[in-house]
């Protein structure tokens, strides 16, 4: 988990099993020596699976999403298809709302469009997520919805440092893309995962 102090502004990155899911906490900052709180994780609620569901996640890795979307009318499409996937999701109105999100919560799922924030949004939440660990970097799959590319197109994916990226004219398609990205991204990194446990790195 990332905090921050509240005192010198220190970030820091804790160890999940670090921490007590179940009630607050409170540890010393190690540069200040100032107090820290971290309130309890609040329990997410059991998800039924729906007949033709597109994801076999387990509870935990289907936690929560963030929608990035400028535009109300897509923001909307996009917000009830993944609640319909049985995500936990959130919209956000401006860049300093979904990194303040970022730094508190995991998102498995990111969705952000190129227009949101005034343009400004794609480059500081991509910018963040280069520069995040890569452990927690790993566990989330990052969107993006841009007109200037074609949907599913790979070589854009991959210079944008995104996991996927769809066109808007594609979004009645949104779900059974997402479909594909998120299985694609969950079993990329469980052979990367069954790696390092194999090699006695994990």
């Amino acid at each position: 988990m990332n905090v921050t102090c509240p005192n010198c502004k220190t970030k820091l990155n804790i160890p999940d099993h670090k921490i007590p899911k179940d009630k607050d906490t409170t540890f010393k900052c190690p540069k200040c020596k100032e107090k820290v709180h971290v309130p309890a994780v609040k329990k997410q609620k059991p998800v039924k699976e729906k007949p033709g569901q597109i994801l076999n996640l387990s509870l935990e890795e289907r936690l929560n999403a963030l929608v990035c979307i400028e535009d109300q009318d897509l923001k909307g499409k996009v917000y009830s298809v993944i609640k319909q996937m049985g995500f936990n999701a959130e919209a956000v109105t401006n860049t300093k709302a979904a990194l303040n999100k970022m730094e508190y919560h995991i998102y498995h799922l990111v969705i952000i469009d190129e227009a949101f924030d005034q343009k400004k949004g794609v480059l500081d939440i991509i910018s963040r997520m280069n520069t995040i660990d890569m452990s927690l970097r790993r566990r989330i799959c990052l969107v993006l919805v841009s007109s200037k590319f074609k949907t599913n197109d790979n070589m854009a994916t991959l210079h944008s440092s995104v996991n996927g990226i769809i066109h808007p004219d594609d979004i009645t398609h949104l779900e059974a893309f997402l479909s594909q990205v998120l299985s694609e991204h969950k079993n990329f990194y469980m052979v990367y995962n069954e790696s390092l446990k194999k090699s006695g790195k994990a």
